[in-house]
């Protein structure tokens, strides 16, 4: 088995530390680091697979993601240094909304986005709306993600939508909510353009429409 197999065979299995230092020993080698991103990239969509099918529960998409940004930040250097980072596909803000501090689910969408080539700022946790619409004129963002569990998320997630029409912003961006209790009904309350309450969906539905322009 080569190297690169190994390291993608590790991260499926979740074998942190060998997994990191097969990253490290292929950059040794001189491999690309974008090729080594792009194995990391797969190996984190077959534990998303895994999880779909309940073969993988949360405890283990944390883990994956755990290892996949550990794996970035040892390659950051050398992307770095040779100046082939990929263009980005596109600006996405994250946040988990004001008077919320759950973070796992949003921590995992964000692994994903990033290993999907997208630029992704997150804002962390308790994110006032101001907060959102400061940072969506900084980046020029195209899609914002509201993320949040409890039921008192909803009001911010509007008021963070209302925020964003009066500052003439709203129709610039697109926005999809997640989290446990998201639904039809909380999209709309949210005037969001998308619902999920799952990371993986949530990527797809944004990488289709970045593609779309």
């Amino acid at each position: 088995m080569s190297v690169k197999d190994e390291l993608f065979e590790s991260v499926v299995e979740l074998e942190e530390q060998n997994a990191y230092r097969l990253v490290r020993q292929l950059l040794e080698e001189s491999t690309d680091p974008k090729e080594i991103i792009d194995i990391l990239r797969k190996a984190v969509e077959v534990i998303g697979e895994k999880f779909n099918k309940k073969e993988y529960f949360l405890t283990e998409l944390v883990m994956a993601g755990e290892i996949f940004q550990q794996s970035a930040k040892i390659l950051e250097p050398a992307l770095k240094k040779e100046a082939i980072k990929e263009k980005s596909k596109g600006v996405v803000v994250v946040g988990t909304v004001k008077g919320d501090v759950h973070d796992i689910g949003k921590n995992i969408f964000v692994t994903l986005l990033q290993s999907a080539g997208i630029d992704v700022y997150d804002l962390g946790i308790d994110v006032p709306p101001q907060n959102f619409i400061e940072k969506v004129k900084e980046t020029n963002a195209d899609v914002i993600g509201y993320s949040g569990l409890l039921t008192v998320a909803l009001e911010a997630m509007r008021e963070t939508t209302e925020k964003l029409k009066t500052e003439g912003l709203r129709d610039k961006v697109k926005i999809i909510i997640g989290g446990l209790p998201t639904d039809e009904m909380w999209m709309k309350e949210a005037g969001a353009d998308a619902f999920t309450d799952s990371a993986f969906e949530g990527v797809k539905i944004i990488k289709k429409w970045l593609e779309e322009g």
